[in-house]
């Protein structure tokens, strides 16, 4: 079913579980986050649209957990999520890939990958960016 505006998380959700091998991605935090790690969440933050039937400008907040792996701390695989998060959207973008959903007709970077603890998960490395998308709908 085709929703009047474009469904920022159909698109999205689709391009960071096809880009990212080995990450669960979601739209929201689930209640245990250390049985889904390494873990992306995105949600909406904001945003709006003049012409919603053709495009939607979404603030996407993206946010990613990790725990250790091997040599590398937590902070240090988290930071490297958020980098892998990053260079999917912009890759998308640039080759403007097209999902079922749409795809993802303009990105700026309004807040860089930026480290943030997790008082209740002091233990995982969590990072944040977020990005300002303008989805637009597969032409039928």
């Amino acid at each position: 079913m085709v929703t009047f505006a474009p469904d920022w998380a159909d698109v999205v959700l689709l391009i960071l579980r096809d880009g990212i091998d080995g990450a669960t991605v979601m739209s929201r935090r689930p209640d245990e986050v250390p049985d889904f790690l390494p873990l992306v969440v995105c949600r909406r933050s904001g945003g709006s649209s003049p012409r919603p039937q053709f495009y939607d400008d979404v603030y996407l907040n993206v946010q990613c957990w990790a725990d250790r792996d091997g040599d590398a701390d937590a902070v240090r695989v988290a930071r490297n999520l958020a980098d892998e998060v990053r260079r999917v959207l912009w890759q998308a973008w640039r080759a403007q890939t097209v999902t079922p959903a749409g795809h993802i007709a303009w990105i700026r970077e309004s807040l860089g990958p930026l480290e943030s603890t997790d008082p209740d998960l002091p233990y995982l490395g969590r990072f944040q960016a977020t990005y300002e998308l303008r989805i637009r709908h597969t032409p039928a």
